[in-house]
C-alpha cells in the first residue's frame, strides 16, 4: 500500500493515518526522528479478529544524532487497531463500547496498576505490547512479531507449556489488580467505575436475542449428535443453554461480587496469547514457549477471576490434557497468584492469608462460576476450530440491512471438532460440578 492515507476496510481514504499524524505522535516519543513514510498491510487474518480492524504499520525514515548531528536510517513496526468507520459495523459488533474499555485500559488502568507495582520491590506483570497512542477511534501499539512473538494454533489450541506460561501471566495480572483492591481499595473503585461489560450487559439482551439464540440451539444439537438421548450431560446442557434464561444467566455470572471480584482480561482464548518460541533441545523441529503477551483488551470487566480462568481451561486446551493436568493448572494457577499476593500487599484479608485459604477460596468461585466458559465457548469454539478459508472476512464492508434486527450472525460451517470440544466441556463440567 502507498505512504499516505491508508485504505479503510469501507474502501475510503482514512483521514486519520496520514504520514502527519504519525510524525505527531513520535514527536514526543523521540523528537530526534523525521519520519518519511510509512505503508501499511492487513494486521490479522481471516477467523483471527471479529470487533475491530488490525494492520501493519512500517515506518520509515531517519534519526539524528544528537552527538555528531548525522543522520542514521530510522524504522518502526506498529500495530494500528482501528474502530471501523462504518456505523451500521460499528453498531453491530457493539466496537464503540469495546474499543473505549480498551482505551481506557491503556491510558488509565494499566498505568495505575503498573505506578503501583512501582513501588514493590518486584516488577509483577509487563506481558502486553507497548502502547504509543490511544484515542477513541485508535489505537498504535509495537507489533510484537518484531521480537518473535506469533499466534498459537487456534484450531489445536494450547500445548502444556503454553498453557503453563499464560495461566502464570495471567496470574500475575490478577495478583496486581486484586492487590491494588486490596491495599487502595478508594482508587480500585474509581478504575473498577471506568470499566463497562461489553457483552454481557442487560441493555444488550434484546439485541443479542436472535444471535444467542442461533448459537445455543447449534451447540445444543452438537451435543446430541454425539452424546445418547438420555445423556445425564446433554440434560444439563439444555438445562443452560436450551432456555430462554441463558443470556441473563450469563449477565448474572458476569455481574456477581465475589469475595475473588478484580479487573480481568474478559477475552482469555486462544487468539488473544501471542508467544515467542525456541527450539526445544536443539531440535529445530520442535519449539518451547518461552514467553508470552496478552493482547486484546476489548472484554475487560469487573468480575471474578474465576472467569478468565475457565475460559483459558477449558475453551483453549483439550478433554485429554484436562483430564490429566487440569488439578496441577489449577495448583500452578493459585501458587502464583497467592506467591504475588504477598508480595504485593501489607496484608492480606483474613479469608485468603495463606496459600490453602486462596485455593480453596478460589476453587469454590470455579465451582461457582465456571460455567461461564462454556457460555462463551458457544462463540469460541465455531470461531476457533474452523479453518481460515471459512471464517468471515472482516476487512470487507457488510451492508445495512443484514444488521437491523440485532448483532449479526456469522456461519460457521459445522465441523466434527467444534462437535467434539462442545461436548468435551459439557462432559467436564458435570464431572466438576460447574454444571
Amino acid at each position: 500500500m502507498g505512504v499516505t492515507d491508508a485504505p479503510t476496510e469501507d474502501g475510503d481514504s482514512s483521514s486519520k493515518l496520514t504520514i502527519q499524524t504519525f510524525r505527531e505522535i513520535f514527536r514526543s516519543i523521540e523528537p530526534e526522528v523525521q519520519i518519511d513514510a510509512f505503508e501499511e498491510e492487513q494486521g490479522s487474518g481471516r477467523g483471527d479478529n471479529y470487533t475491530a480492524t488490525l494492520y501493519r504499520t512500517h515506518l520509515t525514515g531517519q534519526r539524528k544524532s544528537t552527538a555528531d548531528g548525522k543522520k542514521q536510517k530510522w524504522e518502526q513496526y506498529l500495530i494500528c487497531k482501528r474502530l471501523p468507520e462504518n456505523a451500521q459495523r460499528r453498531e453491530a459488533y457493539k466496537s464503540d463500547k469495546l474499543f473505549r474499555n480498551e482505551v481506557l485500559f491503556y491510558t488509565e488502568i494499566l498505568p495505575e496498576l503498573l505506578r503501583f507495582q512501582e513501588t514493590k520491590t518486584e516488577k509483577v506483570f509487563d506481558a502486553t505490547p507497548k502502547c504509543f497512542y490511544a484515542r477513541g477511534d485508535l489505537l498504535i501499539m509495537e507489533d510484537l512479531r518484531i521480537r518473535g512473538f506469533q499466534m498459537p494454533d487456534r484450531q489445536k489450541g494450547l500445548t502444556i507449556d503454553e498453557t503453563e506460561l499464560v495461566l502464570k501471566e495471567v496470574a500475575q495480572f490478577h495478583a496486581l489488580s486484586l492487590a491494588y483492591k486490596f491495599e487502595n481499595l478508594a482508587q480500585f473503585e474509581r478504575l473498577r467505575g471506568l470499566v463497562t461489560e461489553g457483552l454481557f450487559c442487560a441493555s444488550n439482551e434484546n439485541w443479542y436475542k436472535n444471535y444467542y439464540e442461533r448459537l445455543t440451539k447449534d451447540a445444543i444439537k452438537m451435543v446430541s449428535d454425539i452424546l445418547p438421548e438420555d445423556s445425564k450431560y446433554l440434560d444439563a446442557m439444555r438445562k443452560f443453554a436450551g432456555c430462554s434464561s441463558f443470556f441473563s444467566q450469563m449477565v448474572n455470572l458476569v455481574c456477581a461480587e465475589s469475595t475473588l471480584s478484580a479487573i480481568c482480561h474478559g477475552d482469555c482464548w486462544v487468539n488473544n496469547f501471542l508467544y515467542r518460541y525456541e527450539s526445544a533441545g536443539g531440535n529445530t523441529e520442535q519449539k518451547k514457549a518461552v514467553d508470552v503477551c496478552l493482547v486484546d483488551f476489548q472484554l475487560i470487566r469487573y468480575s471474578s477471576i474465576a472467569l478468565d480462568i475457565a475460559n483459558l481451561l477449558f475453551c483453549c486446551t483439550t478433554k485429554a490434557m484436562r483430564d490429566e493436568h487440569l488439578n496441577s493448572f489449577i495448583k500452578l494457577y493459585t501458587s502464583e497468584v497467592f506467591r504475588w499476593l504477598k508480595t504485593l500487599c501489607t496484608y492480606l484479608p483474613e479469608y485468603c492469608d495463606s496459600a490453602e485459604k486462596f485455593a480453596k477460596l478460589f476453587r469454590e468461585e470455579l465451582k461457582t462460576y465456571g460455567r461461564f466458559a462454556l457460555g462463551l465457548a458457544l462463540d469460541i469454539l465455531p470461531m476457533s476450530t474452523c479453518s481460515s478459508e471459512h471464517a468471515p472476512d472482516m476487512y470487507l464492508n457488510i451492508h445495512h440491512d443484514a444488521m437491523e434486527d440485532g448483532a449479526p450472525i456469522l456461519n460457521f460451517p459445522p465441523n466434527d471438532l467444534c462437535r467434539q470440544k462442545m461436548t468435551d466441556i459439557v462432559i467436564d463440567m458435570v464431572d466438576s460440578e460447574m454444571l
